[in-house]
């Protein structure tokens, strides 16, 4: 597959690999490829499990280390975003092409969450990161509570 995104993407990865004097590995440059496919079946975030899950399927052949490992670093480098919603494990989405940021409703209860874009948080983050010395890479805005459902189910017991 090769599409704009994907391109953008091994950009990122290769000046990070050369930067690094690093080399692109099989399984790196598969698990970039699946994430990049609008066929792959991935929900717009995504767990690691999943991930691995669906490359056997695919008999790809990508570790679960592979993938736990490369995850991380796709997080690091600015081709992931990772969130963990309250959980004990992690979940992921492309970063975009576009940075573009968005933030989180996230129900403690039954897990359900919500995307929001208030462009207003970017400018505070910005700014406090400035403020205290920081240069800001990006940022994450993610509220708690109980969504609609639960609230009722809450009030009910």
């Amino acid at each position: 597959m090769e599409s704009i995104t994907l391109k953008y993407y091994f950009k990122i990865l290769d000046d990070f690999l050369t930067k690094k004097g690093l080399r692109h590995s099989a399984p790196r440059d598969k698990l970039l490829d699946f994430l990049c496919d609008p066929s792959n079946g991935l929900m717009q975030h995504f767990e690691a499990d999943t991930i691995f899950f669906e490359l056997s399927k695919r008999d790809l052949g990508v570790s679960r280390a592979s993938v736990f490992r490369n995850l991380t670093l796709f997080s690091e480098i600015g081709i992931l975003r990772k969130s963990k919603f309250g959980e004990n494990h992690f979940h992921y989405e492309l970063a975009g092409t576009e940075k573009k940021f968005h933030h989180h409703l996230i129900c403690k209860k039954c897990g359900k969450f919500i995307e929001f874009d208030k462009g207003s948080f970017k400018n505070i983050a910005r700014s406090t990161a400035e403020e205290n010395g920081f240069t800001m890479t990006d940022y994450r805005f993610e509220v708690f509570g109980l969504c609609p459902d639960c609230g009722k189910t809450e009030k009910e017991e």
